[in-house]
């Protein structure tokens, strides 16, 4: 497994797109061309995730003063399940040399139609070393719970990114709490 970085005008900007498609749901789409204006502004990494069986998805990080956060990650539909994603957070981890990663990913939520996905997706990131924080913030009109490599999560930190975040992206505006 390789991760290489995404730019603008190769085929890994379109295979990236055909994935961010396919996996957000249209609450949480962000145009790749858009996610691409952020790496050349210097703020994000995005990088394609490469096996043996080829381009296998992607994801988009920004590294903040401590951490890294994990924004965007996809598999390609047909090769969920393989063990791709485990192998690229651990690939994530060599990659930034061992940084705490923090992601945030759609609750658990009994009303919601995926739920079971959402259950999932906790429990794969739990099996990849994700502590969950019991923290949460609401935005794109879904609850997400946060997680991160390393305990304890670091508040103010991931605090100060969401007001960076929102001081470029002003429709961006999630605020931390807990659940009693």
């Amino acid at each position: 497994m390789e991760l290489r970085p995404i730019k603008r005008g190769t085929i890994d900007e379109k295979n990236a797109e055909e994935v961010n498609i396919e996996a957000f749901p249209e609450n949480e789409y962000v145009p790749v061309s858009d996610l691409l204006n952020s790496v050349e502004n210097g703020d994000m990494d995005m990088l394609a995730i490469y096996t043996e069986y080829g381009f296998s998805g992607f994801l988009m990080t920004r590294k903040w003063t401590d951490f890294i956060y994990l924004c965007f990650f996809a598999v390609k539909k047909e090769l969920r399940n393989k063990g791709i994603g485990s192998e690229t957070l651990r690939k994530l981890k060599e990659y930034y040399n061992g940084l705490e990663i923090t992601v945030d990913y759609e609750a658990p939520d009994e009303s919601c139609d995926n739920n079971e996905q959402r259950i999932s997706r906790r429990g794969f990131y739990k099996r990849c070393g994700f502590h969950v924080t019991g923290w949460y913030q609401y935005y794109m009109d879904c609850e997400f719970e946060i997680a991160s490599t390393q305990v304890p999560f670091n508040k103010e930190s991931f605090e100060a990114l969401n007001a960076f975040i929102h001081s470029r992206v002003p429709e961006f505006d999630p605020h931390l709490y807990r659940k009693d």
